[in-house]
């Protein structure tokens, strides 16, 4: 298949790649898959190897990666040659199980104390230095991070201008605006990166200096056209979507099922009656449709408490067995009152939506009003600075082994580091997450309903996602709607855990369902959708430079 601009002339996985994007590790598949490609793309890998280091300033890995390229072909800068060196001379990591224990534990504080004394003792080991960059963000309150944002901005010799950025980094995430601002602009005096450029352009944002923000995000895109995340942040930026909200061109019907859960229901369902009902239009009759799934807990008591509170704006289903997510899912979607609008969302019934929420997936709408399904950003509670789930997309991997090897992976770029606000962009994927998503009620009919084969829960969401794929019709992410995730993740899900065998055979389903040839045609339309969005904001971005120049470049 030919790789549509603005990757045009690539391998087509380096291309998929480039257009799924990232930030420091997330980077690492596109820049070994254009080492892989050999001299043709030397330029492109040494670029991608900079900026993997850029993000991740104090890993030595990525350090070593390029200053290898460096030896063999220098090209970077003198100070950032110099930085990358001393980096990458740093020794490897000795096994340290005390650790690995504190993290498989998720026990931040105790990790974070543990990378402090470490540092004490060892205040030139990059690899200590690596993990308090990577650890701290994780912190759930700003004071939990402070000492480390205080040691990396007090790093001396070939550290200072690096340990600046990640400490600004780390006092951008934790509000601390002003000094933010004073750390990022200090480390672009000493080495200026497009990585701090970003991170400075994110505080601008926060601080009300758009046109500013605007400046550094095309600066960004100047050094790295490659970055389609900064390209669509710069767009959003620049567009007004970032802030937009906008009424949905229908009704809606808002549909939740829940299942022993009854305190983070009744959270839930408080978010919601705090929403923004002016962005969708009034058709009568209820907005909320609530099924409680056989719940043995106090459910029924919270649906009672708000019925009296909303009356006729919420329809209770009350079930005598839980008969899981999906046919929980089909039973509301077939409920009358829902056939007749003209938008249905579903949301879990631990998601808390802030009271906008509907106006801002009426902007993704309004965007892109031909999209399967509109999704959200989600974020956990438990991790407030990283993105829990959010756009995925899909590459496929062709069985070499067998009918039952894997079908595909899912390329997730949130994943790889916390959210500075370059995860906050609209555009094209192959799947959202069901935890907060939208439809058109006619095309939720019209390809079916979710597949109760992946009962009690898990994957039904990416299965249905798959099948819109299939019909022509792509996802689209908001990132722009942030949706908190009220449940703490804990160990259900992992080997040995009460989800982990119902979540794995589930998952076995899904990659024994489709076949080869059905997986490479969802790919190839998800990519298609995504790569023609960076190509019409690229010639966006453009026709606004052109503005900004011709008004002096005082921004907009």
């Amino acid at each position: 298949m030919p790789v549509a601009p603005p990757f045009a002339g690539l391998p087509e996985g380096l291309a998929r790649l480039l257009l799924v994007g990232g930030t420091g590790a997330g980077l690492v598949p596109a820049r070994d898959a254009a080492m892989a490609a050999g001299e043709g793309q030397a330029g492109l890998a040494d670029a991608l190897a900079l900026a993997v280091w850029e993000d991740a300033p104090l890993w030595p890995e990525a350090a070593r990666v390029l200053a290898a390229r460096q030896a063999a072909r220098p090209f970077l800068a003198p100070e950032a040659a110099r930085v990358a060196a001393a980096v990458a001379g740093a020794p490897a990591a000795a096994p340290e199980p005390y650790f690995d224990r504190l993290a498989a534990r998720r026990d931040i504080p105790k990790m974070l104390a543990y990378l402090l004394d470490r540092h004490r003792k060892q205040p030139d080991d990059a690899g200590v230095l690596h993990r308090l960059a990577v650890f701290a963000p994780m912190a759930a309150t700003a004071g939990d991070a402070r000492e480390a944002e205080d040691v990396l901005a007090g790093l001396g010799g070939p550290y200072a201008a690096i340990g600046r950025l990640v400490a600004g980094e780390l006092a951008l995430l934790s509000g601390r605006l002003p000094r933010a601002e004073d750390l990022l602009r200090q480390s672009l005096a000493a080495m200026p990166t497009p990585a701090a450029r970003a991170r400075l352009a994110e505080v601008l944002v926060r601080q009300g200096g758009r046109g500013a923000a605007l400046r550094e995000y095309a600066a960004v895109r100047q050094a790295r056209p490659f970055d389609v995340l900064a390209l669509s942040r710069l767009h959003d930026l620049a567009s007004g979507l970032a802030g937009r909200v906008a009424a949905l061109p229908g009704s809606l019907a808002v549909l939740l099922y829940s299942y022993r859960n009854a305190a983070l229901l009744d959270r839930t369902l408080a978010a919601l009656a705090a929403t923004d009902w002016g962005q969708a239009p009034i058709a009568g009759g209820p907005r909320l449709f609530v099924l409680d799934n056989g719940s043995p807990d106090g459910t029924a008591s919270v649906l009672a408490g708000w019925k009296d509170r909303l009356g006729a704006r919420l329809e209770m289903v009350s079930l005598p067995v839980n008969v899981g997510a999906p046919a929980a899912r089909n039973w509301l979607a077939a409920l009358p009152g829902v056939r007749e609008r003209d938008f249905a969302a579903y949301l879990d019934d631990d998601a808390v939506a802030p009271a906008d929420w509907i106006g801002r997936l009426g902007a993704a709408v309004a965007a892109y009003p031909d999209a399967g399904v509109w999704g959200c950003r989600v974020v956990g509670i438990d991790a407030p600075h990283h993105v829990q789930s959010g756009d995925a997309h899909l590459l496929p991997t062709p069985r070499q082994d067998g009918e039952y090897a894997r079908a595909f992976d899912l390329a997730r770029p949130w994943l790889a580091g916390p959210n500075w606000g370059q995860f906050a962009v609209c555009r094209p994927c192959a799947s959202v997450t069901g935890c907060c998503h939208l439809f058109r009620t006619d095309v939720l009919t019209a390809v079916g309903g979710f597949d109760i084969r992946f009962s009690p829960s898990q994957y039904d969401d990416l299965d249905h996602d798959l099948r819109l794929l299939a019909s022509g019709r792509t996802p689209v992410f908001q990132g722009h709607l942030a949706v908190v995730h009220a449940k703490v993740t804990g160990a259900a899900g992992n080997p040995g855990g009460a989800a982990y065998g119902s979540g794995f055979a589930n998952q076995f389903k899904l990659h024994n369902k489709y076949d080869d040839a059905a997986i490479a045609s969802a790919a190839r339309t998800a990519f298609a959708a995504l790569a023609a969005d960076a190509a019409a904001k690229v010639r966006a971005v453009r026709e606004w430079g052109r503005g900004e120049q011709g008004e002096g470049g005082g921004g907009r």
